[in-house]
């Protein structure tokens, strides 16, 4: 989920209220890629009819501003009916009664920097709602990422690798005419789903993947020009250090 080459013409609903989006005179507005695909992943679901517009505006609606989300400052209206309720209920030391309290939304600005954040949570709980996909489901996938992205990746920009020469089984994405050629490391593009470990019904798994470039005359021999070369994307288990 870390890359969208462009945003979906989809159509928005004329009901927006706390679903729309931020935007400028060229349309909606993303600081990063993994919010395109929020995005687009909230409007794809719409219009395929899981969920009415309606439905993912409460669902939003609820995320931006929950009761009991914010610790609001002294002398807010909120604050205070929370206190009164906290009073009533025989809380000491009139305590807020906050069940829905949430440290991570609570650090949220609301400057809309965050909003993405909020559209993202509000997906995670409408989908779980009718069942297309489960809170355990969700929880090992944030796992999973948490503990992939919390390695060290074991290239970096400038190191130079060697592509292992091996015969995987079934679908590869590794090419033949790569296999045993060397490369320098050119970028990390992060952590991703290996795509042969998922697309047949496996347990899928996550890892580093880098843009590798190749000196022609590596992959094609001495008749190559020595001015060009080939970038291409590796998985890590498919590279040693040279």
């Amino acid at each position: 989920m870390r890359k969208i080459l462009k945003v979906p013409a989809l159509d928005m609903p004329s009901r927006q209220g706390a679903a729309a989006l931020p935007r400028d005179e060229g349309g909606p507005v993303f600081a990063e890629p993994w919010q395109a695909h929020a995005f687009a992943i909230v409007m794809a679901l719409y219009e395929e009819g899981h969920y009415t517009w309606a439905e993912w505006d409460d669902y939003l609606g609820h995320a931006i501003d929950s009761p009991g989300y914010y610790g609001p400052a002294d002398g807010d209206h909120r604050s205070r009916a929370e206190t009164a309720s906290a009073k009533d209920a025989g809380h000491a030391d009139g305590e807020p009664v906050r069940p829905n309290f949430s440290p991570w939304i609570a650090a949220c600005l609301d400057d809309g920097s965050r909003y993405f954040d909020r559209w993202l949570s509000a997906c995670e709980k409408l989908l779980a709602s009718k069942g297309l996909v489960t809170e355990e489901e969700l929880d090992d996938r944030t796992a999973a990422l948490a503990a992939a992205e919390g390695a060290a990746p074991r290239f970096a920009c400038g190191d130079r690798i060697v592509v292992r020469n091996i015969d995987p089984v079934g679908h590869t994405h590794l090419p033949l005419y790569l296999r045993g050629k060397n490369g320098i490391v050119q970028r990390d593009h992060g952590v991703l789903i290996v795509p042969e470990t998922g697309d047949h019904g496996g347990s899928e798994k996550l890892q580093h993947v880098y843009s590798v470039r190749f000196a022609a005359r590596e992959i094609w021999g001495a008749d190559a020009s020595d001015r060009n070369s080939l970038h291409f994307n590796v998985w890590d288990n498919y590279m040693d250090p040279a």
